[in-house]
C-alpha cells in the first residue's frame, strides 16, 4: 500500500493504520512526505499514478528520490514555479510558514492542466511536511473563459461606437470619391490616384468589419462530417498566386470523421491557408496529414498543417495567437487568434511548432465528440 509508511500515529478516524493508508490512498490529490533534506519519505496512491501515467521513474519520482533535486533540475518556463515550490516548501520546514500554496501549469501534449501545490508539517512532526497536488484544471479553464468573454465584450462595445462614427465619416469620404470620379474622367493619372485611396478605405471597412465580428459571440452548429472534406473545401477556395502554392493532403484511408461546426472548422483552414498564400513566393507547398490521438481522455483527431515558407520566430509562437500582434504590413492581426478562438470552442487546442518542411506547423486537436454545451 502506498500510504502505508507514512502512518505513524493514531489516526482520528480509528486506530488502525490500514485504515489511515487507505484513506489517503482514496484521496484524489497527489500526496508525498519530505523531510529538511527534500528526501520523499512517503506517498500515496495517486503521486504513483501520476508518475507513471506522465512517463515518470519510480526512482526519481517516488519514496527515497528528492523532491529538491527536481525543482533544482527545472528549465525553461517550469523555472520560476520550481524555485517557488522549493522556497515554500523550505520555509515550512524551517517553521518560516505555516502553511505555503502554489498555483502552477503543468501541461502535457494532450492537454492543459493546472495544480495548487499545498505544503503544510506534518501533525506531530515539524521536520517533515506534507505536500499535496490538486487539479485546478476545471477552474482554471472557467477562468480563462470569464477573462476573455469580457476583454470580447469591451472590444465589442468599442467597437461599435467606433465604427458607428467611423462609418458616417467614410460614407462621407466615398460620397465624395465618387463625385471627384466624376470630375476627372478625363485625367487618367488623377483616377489612379483616387483608385488608390478608394481601395484604402475599402481597406480600413474591411479591418472595422472584421474587428466587430471578432469580438461577436460565437454559437457552433456542430454536426458529424469528414475533416478532409472541409480541408478541401477550404483549398477550393484558396487562388494561389500564379498556381505556383500546392496542396500535399493524404488520408491513407483514416476515419476522419468529427462532430464539429463545419462552417467554422473552414473559416480556420481558410485562414491557415490564406496566410501561407499571403507569404508569396516564399511558400510553394502545403501538407495537411493526420494523427488519431487522445485529448482530455477523450477520441481525438490531430490535424497538422505544414508548409514550407519562411516560418514564424520561436519567440513569436504563443504571440501569433494574440490579438492584433502580426508580422505583416496590413491586417489585424485577428485571424490566428480567432482560428484558435473557434478550435478551443470545440474543446480543442490549437498549437504552432516548427515544420519539417522548413515553415511553420499548426497543429489543430479537435476531439471527436465535442463536449455538451
Amino acid at each position: 500500500m502506498a500510504a502505508g509508511n507514512a502512518i505513524d500515529c493514531d489516526t482520528r478516524f480509528h486506530p488502525n493504520h490500514e485504515l489511515a493508508a487507505q484513506v489517503l490512498d482514496s484521496l484524489t490529490a497527489e500526496v508525498a512526505v519530505v523531510n529538511t533534506t527534500g528526501a520523499i519519505l512517503a506517498t500515496n496512491q495517486a503521486w504513483e499514478d501520476f508518475a507513471v501515467q506522465n512517463g515518470g521513474c519510480p526512482s526519481l519520482t517516488g519514496v527515497g528520490a528528492n523532491y529538491f533535486d527536481v525543482c533544482r533540475s527545472a528549465r525553461g518556463d517550469e523555472l520560476y514555479y520550481a524555485e517557488q515550490a522549493y522556497q515554500g516548501i523550505s520555509d515550512v520546514l524551517a517553521g518560516k510558514r505555516h502553511v505555503f500554496t502554489l498555483e502552477y501549469p503543468c501541461h502535457c501534449a494532450t492537454e492543459k492542466r493546472w495544480f495548487l501545490l499545498h505544503v503544510s508539517p506534518l501533525k506531530g512532526d515539524a521536520s517533515k511536511a506534507v505536500t499535496a497536488h490538486v487539479s485546478i484544471t476545471d477552474r482554471k479553464i472557467i477562468e480563462h473563459q470569464l477573462v476573455e468573454t469580457t476583454r470580447l465584450a469591451a472590444i465589442g462595445d468599442a467597437m461599435q461606437g467606433l465604427s458607428h462614427k467611423g462609418r458616417n465619416s467614410l460614407q462621407q469620404a466615398q460620397g465624395f470619391i465618387d463625385l471627384l470620379r466624376y470630375w476627372i474622367a478625363d485625367d487618367a493619372d488623377a483616377r489612379k490616384l483616387l483608385d488608390r485611396i478608394e481601395l484604402a478605405q475599402q481597406r480600413l471597412v474591411c479591418l472595422y468589419e472584421e474587428v466587430l465580428h471578432y469580438a461577436e459571440p460565437m454559437h457552433l452548429n456542430c454536426s458529424v462530417g469528414r475533416l478532409d472534406d472541409v480541408v478541401e473545401e477550404a483549398w477550393a477556395s484558396v487562388l494561389p498566386v500564379d498556381d505556383q502554392l500546392t496542396l500535399q493532403h493524404p488520408t491513407q484511408g483514416m476515419d476522419l470523421s468529427c462532430e464539429m461546426d463545419r462552417d467554422a472548422i473552414w473559416q480556420v483552414m481558410k485562414i491557415l491557408f490564406d496566410n501561407a498564400a499571403e507569404t508569396g513566393s516564399k511558400t510553394t507547398r502545403i501538407d495537411v496529414s493526420y494523427q488519431t490521438g487522445v485529448l482530455n481522455h477523450r477520441p481525438a483527431i490531430t490535424m497538422v498543417v505544414s508548409d514550407n515558407g519562411p516560418g514564424i520566430a520561436a519567440a513569436d509562437h504563443e504571440r501569433v495567437f494574440e490579438p492584433f500582434f502580426t508580422t505583416k504590413t496590413i491586417g489585424t492581426g485577428l485571424g490566428l487568434a480567432r482560428a484558435r478562438r473557434i478550435v478551443e470552442l470545440h474543446g480543442g487546442q490549437m498549437q504552432l511548432g516548427a515544420s519539417v518542411l522548413g515553415g511553420a506547423s499548426f497543429y489543430l486537436t479537435l476531439p471527436r465528440q465535442p463536449i455538451a454545451r
